[in-house]
């Protein structure tokens, strides 16, 4: 994202949002496997525990800066393609 100072506004680079998109999903990926879940969606039986938060904390991140991953929620997401 770049501010332009003689105007107030603010561009933003789709190709940027796309590589922030990917690296978030990545991360998402990365945290199944170090916690063993599956890299395809998944359901939660029981309570919630540090890998599904720490998916939401990331989802959070994402919307926070206008980037729709695809779910609300971490478990829902299929992050198998992502290297």
């Amino acid at each position: 994202m770049k501010f332009h100072a003689p105007t107030g506004q603010f561009t933003v680079d789709h190709k940027n949002l796309e590589r922030a998109a990917f690296n978030m999903k990545a991360v998402i990926r990365h945290i199944r496997e170090l916690s063993g879940r599956p890299l395809t969606k998944y359901k939660v039986d029981g309570p919630l525990e540090n890998p599904e938060f720490a998916q939401q904390r990331v989802i959070d991140i994402a919307k926070s800066i206008g980037i729709d991953l695809g779910s609300d929620w971490g478990n829902e997401l299929d992050v198998s393609d992502q290297d």
